[in-house]
């Protein structure tokens, strides 16, 4: 099997929420619960297993919080909110060909 099933897929999504009611980011963009940069290891975590099947969505998903980062934290780096909300995502969901730091 490449994935979850259907159902997995459904409890996955609402333990997602569960976990974004409380790994949520804070002004800064910090987990409130674990204080790690948002996404924390653990949403990090859920958001794979969510979207193993849907990788695009994934990095769908992600530059949606990445843009709105970048809109609330406009004195950080762009390379260095990529690297925070892609660097993590397996080349092979990306599509893309990472790049020798």
């Amino acid at each position: 099997m490449n994935g979850p099933s259907t159902a997995e897929v459904s409890r996955l999504r609402d333990d997602l929420e569960d976990l974004s009611a409380v790994h949520r980011n804070d002004e800064q963009w910090r987990c409130v619960d674990c204080h790690g940069e948002w996404p924390c290891p653990v949403i990090r975590r859920r958001l794979l297993a969510l979207y193993r099947r849907e990788p695009e969505r994934l990095v769908t998903y992600l530059r949606h919080f990445r843009d709105r980062a970048r809109a609330e934290l406009p004195s950080a780096p762009t390379r260095e909110l990529d690297l925070r909300f892609f660097g993590w995502v397996p080349v092979a969901q990306t599509g893309r060909r990472r790049r020798p730091a």
